[in-house]
């Protein structure tokens, strides 16, 4: 993580080189590595799936949610479902059908944490700016990647907040026609989360939850 100069008139000077000189996977990952540093994260997010439909029309999916991390851990809330993240395995609460199961994470399982939605496709792609935009008085930087040998993904787009060097949003869009747009309402960092307040505990839900998890050998 590049720290912050403690004189501001340094600071500025140094962003402002930064700006000229500096190629987007280099900014991508110095936004990681600070993004790694954070002892716990907290984000409310909306996510967006554009799909082609019938007769020409296109079908569009809303939803939003939440997602605290703290180190490798983390819970996100979801469709009104509670997904625990941690050492390999997600275990999903889904108070709708009275159930917890646990499995193995798959590959895009934990696609809501910045970290991982920052180094998704970072060794096999190429980059490039993409523009900046003003929102709410912030100052968007984007950057696109194109994936190499990638069978579904034509293209992932991401902006950050080029002041704090927080994601700001995930676009994807697949070689089919499909989009998927994630926007972070809101992202707190170094709040003081503890691993308790991210981990699955059992006795918080109803004995009457069906449990299922992977057979251990």
């Amino acid at each position: 993580m590049i720290r912050l100069f403690t004189a501001l008139s340094l600071c500025i000077l140094s962003l402002t080189a930064v700006a000229q000189t500096e190629t987007p996977l280099a900014f991508l990952q110095r936004v990681k590595k600070q993004t790694l540093a954070y002892s716990d994260q907290k984000l409310s997010f909306t996510s967006v799936l554009n799909a082609p439909g019938r007769n020409g029309q296109r079908v569009e999916r809303k939803t939003s949610g939440e997602i605290w991390v703290v180190g490798e851990s983390a819970k996100l809330v979801l469709q009104g479902q509670t997904f625990f993240f941690k050492s390999g395995l997600v275990t999903t609460v889904s108070p709708e059908d009275e159930e917890i199961i646990v499995r193995k994470l798959d590959g895009d399982a934990q696609q809501y944490t910045p970290a991982v939605l920052l180094s998704q496709y970072e060794k096999s792609s190429s980059f490039a700016w993409a523009g900046t935009k003003t929102i709410n008085g912030r100052t968007i930087k984007y950057v696109s990647m194109i994936p190499k040998n990638d069978p579904d993904v034509a293209k992932v787009t991401l902006g950050i907040d080029s002041k704090t060097l927080k994601l700001y949003s995930f676009a994807e869009e697949g070689k089919t026609g499909t989009t998927s747009t994630i926007t972070l309402l809101a992202y707190e960092t170094n709040q003081g989360l503890k691993a308790k307040d991210v981990e699955f505990v059992r006795s918080n839900y109803p004995a009457s939850y069906e449990y299922i998890a992977p057979k251990t050998k």
